[in-house]
């Protein structure tokens, strides 16, 4: 398995791309070679989450990096395989097994203490690691309507709050090239537990490459550049990504920001301080350019996303500091867990507030 299962919009089903070896019947088997999008039913694919088990489904523990054997049939234009039944599955004895084991094992745990922490503990799972399987269907819905679903996407957000972090911690040190160090390992050590979806590996290039343009000394990196060079990166790297909504969605609306923000914080700041101009300035050029994309392939754009992000998104972010900090607690002290939950859907109560008042537009 080369990319960790994700929960489908119908939520029926995980999604996950697999590297086939082998395939056959009953009667007939043989090598096989390439890539395949498999549909693994939910009763099978969370028989080892926690409050998601079943009984009477034999499961395996779907991660990125498993060997499996699966049973099915494939969809009517051969594209997609769908499965009815696990047959084996296992983790190299390799390193890099050891390594993915690992992973999965971390994924696993930290999906038990998010879930502990109820609704908000299902927010944060997805916004830290992607897996939306605990966020609740009206929260979802709320992001959408609200025009905030890149926030639940991880991206260059996310990102960039992980390479804070590690900037502050450098600075504390006081060496430069130490700090550039921590902050590449913190970025490699985020996508390596949260995995490379195309919109994160987007983000992952482009700060790369700032990194590096920092670390040469040039103050002013021309970031439209850097994200031209980024895409040409991401289509050798992966080339399958061009056709997914979210690399498209990605690119389209960074490339907003970066050709109209100017213009548009020109306009607001004859209004509003810097902070709400910067921020409405890149909401709107982001809005602009993926709105038409949006129209095709949603059938709806929300342009009150433009007000919604410029006050969510701080709210968001604090709530991730505050959800890293509560985690750290809770590992080194497990009793803590509990007051640390409550203290986490105080901050959720007010996030879901604002959804459902900017979604109600």
């Amino acid at each position: 398995m080369i990319s960790s299962p994700a929960k489908t919009s119908n939520g029926k089903y995980y999604s996950a791309k697999l590297k086939v070896w082998n395939c056959g019947n009953d009667k007939i088997k043989s090598s096989a070679s390439g890539n395949v999008k498999v549909y693994i039913p939910c009763e099978i694919a969370e028989v080892y989450f926690p409050g998601k088990l079943y009984s009477a489904a034999r499961g395996a523990f779907f991660e990125a990096g498993g060997l499996y054997s699966l049973k099915g049939h494939f969809s009517g234009d051969g594209q997609s395989f769908y499965v009815e039944s696990s047959l084996s599955s296992s983790f190299p004895k390799t390193f890099y097994g050891r390594l993915d084991y690992f992973r999965a094992l971390c994924r696993l745990q930290f999906k038990r203490l998010m879930y502990s922490w109820g609704n908000a503990g299902g927010l944060l799972l997805a916004l830290l690691c992607g897996a939306k399987e605990y966020t609740s269907s009206d929260i979802s819905s709320g992001f959408k309507k609200a025009g905030l679903s890149h926030i639940l996407a991880l991206s260059g957000m996310h990102l960039s709050m992980f390479s804070g972090i590690a900037l502050f911690a450098g600075k504390k040190i006081g060496r430069k090239r130490l700090s550039f160090i921590i902050r590449i390992f913190a970025l490699i050590l985020f996508v390596w537990f949260a995995g490379f979806s195309p919109s994160l590996l987007r983000a992952f290039i482009c700060s790369l490459l700032t990194i590096i343009a920092a670390l040469a000394n040039v103050k002013k990196p021309d970031m439209l550049l850097i994200l031209a060079f980024s895409f040409l990166c991401q289509t050798i790297i992966s080339p399958a990504d061009i056709y997914n909504v979210g690399f498209i969605l990605s690119y389209t609306a960074l490339a907003g920001i970066l050709l109209t923000n100017k213009f548009f914080r020109s306009i607001y700041n004859r209004f509003l301080p810097g902070y709400f101009s910067a921020s409405l300035g890149s909401s709107t050029g982001a809005q602009i350019f993926t709105a038409p994309i949006s129209l095709k392939m949603f059938g709806s754009f929300a342009p009150i996303g433009i007000i919604a992000t410029s006050v969510v998104s701080p709210i968001v972010t604090i709530f991730i500091y505050s959800g890293l900090l509560f985690i750290i607690i809770s590992l080194i002290i497990p009793p803590l867990a509990i007051p640390s939950g409550i203290f986490i859907n105080l901050e959720y109560t007010i996030i879901k507030f604002l959804i459902s008042f900017f979604s109600s537009f």
